[in-house]
């Protein structure tokens, strides 16, 4: 897989800039599965990958030596050719609350927001996790394309999710997409 990081600022390098640069991943020609998608993480975000890989692809990002503020990217293959033909984003939310609320150490699991289609046909839902590892603030994306589920999922410490970072945690969201 071959990943690249194009700046969006003009003269800008990836070396020099810490503002705002689309991260885009493309396949490579070995790739058995091919597919695409670009997102603007925060300043200061940085890619890395987990330690156990779960998907067909993934990848997290989070700013050096800062704690509770991540967002990952994961895609999957699937045979359903819509999020529609999954649900609406009420019954998609309803599973994805479900699957965070049965997950170890959590107690509670509250939507933030009523969940949206957004004009790209992709689903956003925000929500609010409480566990043992406290209070955190989760926003996500979800599309389907060309047989391919695309979730971005950014997630906070909800004592520190202040109107900036909301704005930031949005803008990072709409920014999210297949190509």
């Amino acid at each position: 897989s071959s990943l690249v990081m194009f700046p969006i600022l003009t003269g800008a390098t990836p070396a020099l800039a810490e503002s705002e640069e689309a991260y885009v991943r493309t396949p490579s020609p070995n790739d058995k599965f091919k597919f695409s998608y670009t997102i603007t993480p925060p300043p200061s975000f940085a890619p890395g990958n987990k330690p156990l890989k779960t998907h067909l692809d993934e990848i997290n990002f989070s700013i050096p030596d800062v704690r509770g503020y991540t967002l990952g990217v994961t895609v999957d293959p699937v045979r359903i050719a819509s999020i529609k033909d999954f649900g609406t984003p009420e019954q998609v939310a309803a599973r994805v609350v479900t699957a965070e609320v049965n997950r170890d150490g959590v107690f509670q699991v509250t939507l933030a927001k009523d969940p949206v289609e957004d004009s790209a046909g992709c689903y956003d839902i925000e929500y609010i996790s409480d566990g043992k590892r406290g209070k955190k603030r989760f926003g996500t994306r979800i599309y389907i394309q060309d047989g391919f589920l695309y979730v971005l999922t950014v997630q906070s410490k909800e004592a520190e999710f202040d109107e900036a970072r909301e704005k930031e945690v949005q803008a990072c969201i709409k920014s999210f997409r297949p190509l």
